[in-house]
């Protein structure tokens, strides 16, 4: 009987699991709240990844230092990071790991559109909450009713550099009637050329003289720069995403001699190692369109920056990624619970003009539209001028005045 009794026991212990325990995440301790960052922190993008650790863990670290959040008792927020590595793949599977094995009230992530797109397909079957600057139009193009995107798409930003761009040109005297557009086959440059081509240059007069799209890495970047040459666009619209492929182009552009204004799209053309790799010579004047970046009025938000990360200057990974976490920290507050579901109507529901979040991201307002692109978003252009990038649109917070690079 004794047996018999030890085998039951044991028989209802190995089931119970089975009921549960391994079918859902354990529960978190009552004092904490759990968001995830889904990020690049090794391969091709690392770099971006680490900026966008940078600005999550600082705004983590001020909520938990003025309370935690106060609806939920004083519960503290704690950062789960994930790293998404450098291919669809393996950033869709960091996702699947950090939003099942953990109970996380909402995400952040993952900085390359194409990335993004693979990691939200996976937080909108769970019905997590999730957050993101990536640019692509596709992300808030497919019905999803938990992301949410901070930034303006692609579409958007091509049209914004572009008329920025022809409007400092004929400041200078300058007419732009040939154009060349080069970058690689992620999400977001797909996006961001695709209305070029359609109607934004014609529309404008402007022919399309070079149309180089390439897949990462870029074995070689010596006929680019010969086409360049060749053809001699007045401006060069530019969606390399990563560090090495845009560096190799800049490079091949100085060893032919070929000096074509450029307008970036994104971050990655920010960082401080394009100095060290090309030369405050190549950088100067160069743009690029950014979903944020430091605004006149944010100089003590990048003195704690720079003090606490040892960072020369803030951009884009970081402001945006910051102000991502503090509105999922306003959306806690409103939901007044830690449910996923609460969180994601929080979300939708908001309407902030003060506060971290609305006071970093330009025009300083975080309200979503239904299909959860954030209303009214406008770009930032960035400019390298001297030894760092610095915000030259729009007007209301610009650092510096945009120049034409002669």
């Amino acid at each position: 009987m004794v047996v018999r009794g030890m085998v039951l026991v044991l028989a209802a212990w190995m089931a119970a699991p089975v009921a549960g325990w391994l079918l859902a995440p354990p529960a978190a301790d009552a004092a904490e709240v759990k968001v995830a960052l889904v990020a690049p922190l090794s391969g091709r993008w690392a770099r971006q990844g680490q900026f966008m650790k940078h600005g999550a863990e600082m705004a983590v670290d001020e909520i938990n230092a003025q309370g935690g959040i106060k609806a939920l008792g004083g519960a503290k927020m704690v950062l789960v990071i994930a790293d998404a590595g450098d291919s669809v793949e393996k950033a869709v599977s960091a996702t699947q790991r950090v939003l099942t094995r953990e109970k996380v009230v909402a995400a952040d992530g993952s900085w390359l559109s194409s990335f993004t797109i693979g990691a939200t397909e996976v937080a909108e079957r769970l019905q997590i909450p999730w957050l993101t600057f990536s640019f692509a139009d596709t992300i808030t193009e497919r019905g999803f009713k938990y992301v949410f995107q901070t930034s303006p798409v692609s579409s958007r930003l091509a049209e914004q550099g572009l008329d920025l761009a022809i409007e400092m040109a004929k400041a200078q005297g300058v007419s732009i009637k040939k154009i060349a557009l080069v970058g690689d086959n992620t999400a977001a440059s797909v996006t961001y050329f695709k209305p070029m081509r359609e109607k934004l240059l014609a529309a404008r007069g402007i022919a399309l003289v070079v149309d180089e799209v390439f897949t990462p890495p870029l074995p070689d970047a010596t006929a680019i720069a010969q086409k360049l040459k060749a053809t001699k666009p007045d401006l060069m619209l530019n969606a390399s995403t990563n560090f090495a492929d845009s560096v190799q182009i800049l490079q091949k552009m100085k060893e032919f001699g070929v000096r074509v204004p450029n307008v970036g799209n994104g971050a990655q053309f920010l960082t401080p190692e394009y100095l060290q790799a090309v030369g405050p010579e190549v950088m100067f004047g160069f743009m690029s369109t950014a979903a944020s970046h430091p605004l006149k009025g944010q100089e003590e938000l990048v003195r704690r920056f720079k003090e606490r990360t040892k960072e020369p200057y803030m951009i884009q990974d970081s402001v945006s990624t910051y102000a991502e976490i503090w509105i999922i920290k306003e959306a806690l507050e409103i939901a007044k619970s830690d449910d996923p579901k609460k969180v994601r109507d929080a979300i939708a529901s908001l309407d902030l003009s003060t506060g971290p979040a609305a006071q970093t991201l330009m025009p300083n307002r975080i309200r979503f539209e239904q299909n959860g692109r954030r209303a009214g978003s406008i770009p930032v252009i960035v400019q390298w001028q001297g030894n760092e990038p610095y915000a030259v649109f729009p007007p209301s917070g610009a650092t510096k005045s945009p120049v034409w690079p002669k």
